[in-house]
């Protein structure tokens, strides 16, 4: 399977991103996300990011992104991953590995980073870099299909 078929994945529910001043339930979100709490503010921003996306403006979503990062520097946890996501659309491959390498180190037990990393790592055509990002990926998620469609397509020479 090519590439550019895998949907790539977001880490968590922007509907559901915790804001200091209120408790999410938990389940709705990754636990580590707990541990960074956001304005109401900068949750509407991360939405505007969303829906930019959602309606195919992903350099726009992309700009938001980098806007939050300097307005609101404690949501980094969240912005990193959906920054690389918007990277990876864009094209952007060397930019997509930074954002994604700074989403996992904020957040190590997720998943869909993992995944989103591997993807990067592979389209920059770095199969021994991608392969332990995918397999931690789900090693963290076993049905993490992104994850597992590109562990199963990357060239032979990767595994060895």
């Amino acid at each position: 399977m090519p590439f550019s078929k895998l949907k790539l994945t977001w880490s968590f529910a922007l509907l559901a991103l915790p804001a200091s001043s209120q408790q999410v339930p938990a389940g709705t979100i990754s636990v580590e996300l707990l541990r960074y709490p956001i304005s109401n503010e900068t949750r509407r921003m991360l939405q505007k990011a969303v829906q930019a996306s959602e309606t195919g403006d992903h350099s726009g979503a992309a700009k938001q992104l980098r806007h939050i990062l300097i307005k609101s520097p404690g949501a980094d946890a969240y912005v990193y991953s959906l920054l690389g996501v918007e990277y990876l659309k864009t094209g952007q491959i060397t930019e997509a590995v930074d954002a994604l390498q700074q989403a996992v180190a904020l957040l190590p037990h997720d998943a869909a980073n993992h995944a989103n990393l591997g993807l990067a790592l592979a389209c920059k055509g770095q199969y021994d870099r991608a392969e332990p990002e995918l397999a931690r990926a789900l090693e963290l998620d076993r049905h993490n299909k992104v994850a597992s469609q590109l562990l199963s397509s990357l060239p032979l020479t990767a595994t060895k």
